[in-house]
């Protein structure tokens, strides 16, 4: 992805809660995100092979026109496509095996960042008994924008051989309701009929640890309110809370001395932790830090 002109002027210094800051208005962030239109993420959840063995397996797959592969972190990759086939391709598969490693891919946004899954995804959407006239790619697109933002049609809704039913890929924001029904009108009349959405598939998105592929009652984090924390108390009938900063404090009472710490990833904020007895001795760790280790009379903030 070559260098581009600046789609912004340079923006001024200012200035947030005593700190230097600088400030990009909402059309900003439009221009400089659109460059990226055509940009995924690859994630690595179970370790990543050598960068170079990822764009061998990138070019392994013969797209048809130009792309970029990048290294983000430890974990992602940053895929950017030159065509929508190549792009949508790579995007509707949801999971590539580079060697022994799987890959997930995830449609880029401005919102994206390495600690959240993008909540965006493509789904199929079918239109059971569609009169045969709206078999258009135009009109497909009017109807389906109740869900999100239309792809493409299937092959055989673009060639009519099967008139029953219209199918066409649909990107939805897994944060918001999706409607089932929609209804198709004409202007000035009381004349139309109401249109069933039928999802194929929706994947469950998860608010709690903002990762794709379960949903928030599932969630091994969700006990906690966010992230979790591990937590190990070596006394008996110690009452422990746990949070995390900026969500609400949950209070866990335990019974017996817990044998082996309660495993969980820390991958956002600090966690409060409050031991109610003098003298506990009470572990919090969390991901690239040491773990706190000492007596805890009241709240440790931050």
């Amino acid at each position: 992805m070559s260098a581009q002109p600046s789609p912004i002027p340079t923006k001024p210094l200012s200035s947030h809660k005593g700190e230097v800051a600088v400030f990009f208005s909402v059309e900003d962030i439009s221009k400089l995100a659109s460059p990226f239109r055509l940009s995924l993420v690859g994630k690595f959840s179970r370790g990543r092979p050598k960068l170079e063995d990822i764009k061998k397996f990138v070019r392994s797959l013969d797209l048809k026109d130009s792309y970029m592969v990048g290294h983000m972190d430890a974990r992602h990759v940053l895929i950017h496509c030159s065509s929508e086939s190549d792009f949508h391709r790579l995007w509707l598969r949801g999971i590539w095996y580079v060697g022994k490693f799987p890959m997930r891919v995830f449609k880029w946004s401005s919102s994206f960042h390495v600690n959240r899954e993008s909540s965006l995804a493509p789904i199929w959407f079918s239109l059971p008994g569609l009169p045969v006239h709206f078999f258009n790619k135009h009109s497909l697109f009017s109807v389906v924008q109740a869900v999100g933002e239309p792809l493409f049609l299937g092959a055989a809704t673009v060639n009519l051989t099967r008139p029953s039913i219209a199918r066409i890929c649909v990107e939805v924001d897994l944060l918001h309701l999706v409607p089932s029904w929609v209804w198709i009108g004409v202007e000035n009349s009381s004349e139309g009929f109401w249109q069933s959405l039928e999802a194929e598939y929706v994947p469950q998105y998860c608010t709690n640890c903002w990762h794709l592929g379960h949903a928030n009652s599932q969630c091994q984090k969700a006990d906690l309110g966010g992230p979790m924390a591990r937590v190990k108390d070596t006394r008996s009938a110690a009452e422990v809370q746990v949070g995390v900063v900026g969500m609400a404090t949950l209070t866990q009472h335990l019974g017996d001395p817990i044998p082996a710490a309660t495993h969980g990833q820390v991958d956002g904020p600090v966690a409060h932790v409050k031991d109610t007895r003098e003298g506990a001795e009470v572990q919090v760790g969390g991901v690239g830090a040491a773990p706190l280790r000492g007596p805890i009379a009241v709240a440790t903030h931050g």
